[in-house]
């Protein structure tokens, strides 16, 4: 059985060998410009920021988190709501404040996971 470090490493690692934009325009290292904005603004406001069409990064990097969040090892949201629109719909519109809360620290997890494996 694999503790949540393993878990959230593994899923980091997946995402960084994947080919998609992980930094942003100009090469921006979205990853470590995304937690002081969670922690100034919170996390709805964000994923809302990530659906901005210019912001292709940030919805990668969510994208990735709701997929890592929905899995069945972490099943802090359901799994159907896999994408950076569907989470921001769930915790919006269905989830309770505990789920946010819990989905909040398990987000600033992943990040920190990512902020390091993630070139």
């Amino acid at each position: 059985m694999q503790n949540l470090n393993q878990i959230r490493a593994c899923h980091v690692l997946t995402f960084a060998t994947s080919s998609v934009n992980k930094r942003g325009q100009n090469d921006g290292e979205v990853i470590k410009k995304i937690p002081p904005v969670i922690m100034n603004n919170g996390l709805l406001a964000a994923l809302a920021y990530s659906m901005d069409k210019k912001q292709e990064a940030w919805r990668v990097v969510f994208d990735a988190v709701a997929s890592h969040l929905a899995s069945k090892e972490i099943s802090l949201i359901p799994e159907e709501k896999n994408t950076a629109e569907l989470l921001l719909d769930y915790l919006s519109c269905e989830a309770d404040s505990t789920v946010l809360r819990n989905v909040t620290a398990e987000t600033y997890e992943w990040l920190n996971f990512a902020r390091r494996l993630v070139k």
